[in-house]
């Protein structure tokens, strides 16, 4: 039987496998180099660039599996907490709009009342309940919104002074401001001390609040509402008094 050897001669093209050059250079350096850095990548390529797969030549890898296996429980718990984050938000987020209603309405009552001697004077008293109103926060020098945020927003307003409630996460937080630059909402609100910060609680029980920032008495929702329509008023006193 003819050598298979013979068909890779001088002049025959033979096997040519990728990274493996059959020159004459090979030849010539084959005494002189054949324990150099070339040699050993010439006789490491072939069995590298032959190998059918890397993975059956790989010792059983415990410890990959462990790897994988504790990835796994760690993705499934980032997305279980994640979910958890979401409902808790979605929770805070309407007992903030249930306490902003309650203190909305206690306010009303008061207005209601209060404009049967204040109808058409500067101190007559307005509100509005906005709802939920997002807002741009931040601009690039492009003036591009690169952030916003969201917000439970009502407002009580005379001629000169507005009184503003806000409310996100769990907290609510009562401005006044004077009427001229209450539009210009969390942007000039940031610039102003609150006259009052309330935090809630969602629980089996309902909505809990506690006073965390408290100018004024707040012994009820009712007395704190209470003490923010006065100061409301007594501020536009003053207010045109010194015109």
């Amino acid at each position: 039987m003819a050598n298979a050897r013979k068909t890779l001669g001088k002049g025959t093209p033979g096997l040519k496998i990728p990274g493996v050059q059959g020159d004459n250079s090979t030849k010539k350096n084959k005494n002189n180099n054949a324990n150099g850095a070339d040699s050993w990548r010439m006789g490491l390529s072939p069995q590298i660039l032959a190998s059918n797969s890397l993975s059956e030549a790989m010792p059983e890898q415990s410890w990959l599996d462990d790897l994988k296996k504790d990835s796994v429980n760690f993705l499934e718990n980032q997305v279980g907490s994640r979910h958890q984050r979401m409902q808790q938000d979605e929770i805070n987020r309407q007992g903030i709009e249930v306490i902003i209603d309650r203190l909305f309405s206690c306010l009303q009552g008061f207005m209601y009342e209060f404009n049967k001697v204040a109808a058409g004077t500067d101190l007559h008293v307005s509100g509005t309940i906005s709802g939920e109103v997002t807002e741009v926060t931040r601009y690039n020098k492009y003036r591009e919104a690169e952030a916003t945020a969201s917000y439970f927003r009502a407002r009580l307003s005379t001629r000169i002074f507005s009184l503003v409630i806000r409310g996100q996460g769990t907290k609510v937080d009562f401005f006044l401001l004077p009427v001229t630059q209450a539009m210009a909402l969390s942007t000039i609100e940031s610039e102003y001390p609150p006259l009052a910060t309330i935090e809630i609680k969602v629980g089996n029980d309902g909505i809990m609040w506690r006073p965390i920032a408290v100018t004024v008495a707040s012994n009820s929702l009712e007395s704190l509402c209470e003490s923010l329509f006065k100061q409301l008023v007594q501020e536009t006193k003053l207010a045109v008094s010194n015109q």
